[in-house]
C-alpha cells in the first residue's frame, strides 16, 4: 500500500511530545524514544508532515500543505488521537485509520473474539447490577477498561457483601478510577508463559497490520531484536485473514498476540486489538523501513516483468 505521508500530531511546529524529562520512567523513555526514531525516519525519507495542534493545520517543511486525497499514516499519543483523525477527515485526507475505525478497534470484542477465551464488553454499571450472573459464569475474571488505562487485573473476588443490613458491591482487588458508565472487558483468565531465555515473564508479540497485510511484527517488552517463531507469524496471518472477512472491520490496526496458558493448556491467542495511530512501537516495528523495503521489492518485480516482456 502506498503511503504518501506519516503525519505526527505536535503541540506546534517547533516542539513535539517526545522530549525526555527527568521524571519519566523507563517505559515512558522507551515510548518517546521509539516515536522520535519513527518521526526522524519519516523525515529522512521525505514522508513527514506535521499536524499543529495550535493552528489545527498541516505542514510540510514548515509550509502549510494540502492533504486532500493523500494517503496518510497518522501517529499521535492517545489524548490527541481523535483530534488528529478528525482534522485529517475534515481536510479530505485518506487516513489509514478513521474515527469510525477507532471506535470499532476500541470495542473490538463486539466484532471478533479470541480463539481460546471469551471476552465480554459491557459497562461497569451493568457488571455491578448483574453480578450474580457473572459469578455463575466465571470463577475468576480478567477485568480491563475498554479505553486504555492502568486498570487491568484478575478479580479474585467479586460480589455483593452485607454491611449493617445493606448490600454493597465489592471486588478483590478494589477497582479504583472506574466510573459506572465506563465500558469494560471481562474475560476468562489466562496466564502468561515465562520467557526464561530473555528473562521476562511473558511471550507477547506486536504486529502492525496495514490494509489487511502484515507490515511488521516484533517481540513485546524486549528492547533488542529477537526472532519471531514461525508459528506466531502463521497465527497472525490467519487472524488477518479472519478479520478481513468481517465486512466493517478496519483493515489497518495493531494486533497483540501471545503464547499463554488457558486452563493449564499452552496456546497461541489474541491478547487484544489496538489503534494503529497510537500504539507504541517495539524494537523491530520499523514502519518507515518496512514500507520503503516493500516499495523497492515492488519496483524490482515491475522492472523484471518489463524485462521479460521486452526480451
Amino acid at each position: 500500500m502506498k503511503i504518501d505521508y506519516f503525519c505526527f500530531s505536535v503541540p506546534d511546529l517547533v516542539s513535539n511530545d517526545y522530549v525526555i524529562n527527568e521524571k519519566d520512567n523507563e517505559n515512558t523513555v522507551w515510548i518517546k524514544s521509539k516515536e522520535k526514531e519513527l518521526m526522524d525516519a519519516a523525515k529522512e525519507a521525505n514522508l513527514l508532515i506535521l499536524f499543529d495542534r495550535r493552528t489545527k493545520k498541516f505542514y510540510l517543511n514548515y509550509e502549510e500543505v494540502d492533504i486532500k486525497g493523500k494517503v496518510i499514516f497518522p501517529r499521535s499519543f492517545i489524548p490527541y488521537e481523535k483530534e488528529l483523525l478528525f482534522y485529517l477527515e475534515q481536510n479530505g485526507a485518506e487516513s489509514i485509520q478513521t474515527l469510525n475505525d477507532l471506535e470499532k478497534i476500541t470495542n473490538w470484542p463486539l466484532k471478533i473474539q479470541p480463539l481460546h477465551r471469551r471476552v465480554i464488553e459491557t459497562s461497569y454499571k451493568e457488571f455491578q447490577q448483574n453480578v450474580e450472573k457473572y459469578k455463575a459464569n466465571f470463577e475468576n475474571i480478567f477485568f480491563k477498561t475498554a479505553k486504555k488505562s492502568n486498570v487491568h487485573f484478575v478479580l479474585k473476588f467479586f460480589g455483593n457483601i452485607d454491611i449493617g443490613g445493606n448490600k454493597y458491591f465489592a471486588t478483590k482487588p478494589l477497582i479504583l478510577n472506574v466510573s459506572l458508565e465506563d465500558d469494560i472487558f471481562l474475560s476468562d483468565v489466562f496466564e502468561s508463559i515465562e520467557d526464561k531465555e530473555n528473562k521476562i515473564d511473558c511471550k507477547e508479540y506486536r504486529a502492525f497490520i496495514l490494509n489487511n497485510a502484515l507490515l511488521s511484527i516484533s517481540r513485546s517488552y524486549v528492547d533488542y531484536p529477537t526472532d519471531v517463531p514461525t508459528e506466531i507469524k502463521l497465527f497472525v496471518e490467519d487472524q488477518i485473514s479472519r478479520a478481513s472477512l468481517i465486512s466493517d472491520f478496519p483493515c489497518s490496526y495493531v494486533l497483540d498476540v501471545g503464547e499463554v496458558l488457558i486452563d493449564g493448556r499452552k496456546v497461541i491467542d489474541i491478547i487484544e486489538y489496538n489503534s494503529i495511530c497510537s500504539s507504541g512501537l517495539e524494537v523491530c516495528n520499523l514502519l518507515v523501513d518496512e514500507l520503503l523495503e516493500q516499495k523497492q521489492s515492488l519496483n524490482k518485480i515491475i522492472k523484471n516483468k518489463k524485462k521479460v516482456i521486452y526480451e
